[in-house]
């Protein structure tokens, strides 16, 4: 059984895999933004599904973009054996119907944010001399 965090959980393909992952036996730890609020159905969701297959998902409150939430996050987690870093968006259109802040948000998100999670996993990582991290 692996301990697993995988960033991005709301929706789509964080949603699916941490349900599949739990069920073949890995403990889960599901991570996104706002689990009180905006995200408190998918949340809820996962914590159902899990208590109905009797598997093991922690829903938790990250957000990629802050490193206070981050580490916050990393404090209560034990060491992780394989990081999916799986948050982020995409903009679809011309380059210059983009804003500078619009941006910046998107590398924020899907290029900062996967550091701040894997330098926060890194050392637990290290202390056990193995770990995987899947971008």
């Amino acid at each position: 059984m692996k301990k697993i965090l995988i960033t991005g959980c709301s929706t789509g393909f964080g949603y699916d895999s941490a349900k599949y992952l739990a069920e073949k036996g890995h403990h889960v730890y599901a991570s996104m933004r706002n689990v009180n609020g905006k995200n408190v159905n998918p949340a809820s969701e996962l914590k159902k599904f899990a208590d109905s297959k009797n598997v093991t998902i922690d829903v938790i409150d990250l957000d990629v973009t802050s490193d206070e939430s981050v580490n916050a996050a990393a404090a209560q987690l034990p060491t992780i054996d394989v990081l999916i870093n799986n948050a982020g968006f995409g903009y679809g259109g011309p380059v210059k119907a983009f804003s500078s802040t619009e941006v910046l948000a998107q590398l924020d998100l899907n290029i900062v944010g996967t550091i701040r999670v894997a330098q926060a996993v890194l050392p637990g990582m290290r202390s056990q001399k193995s770990g995987l991290i899947i971008h």
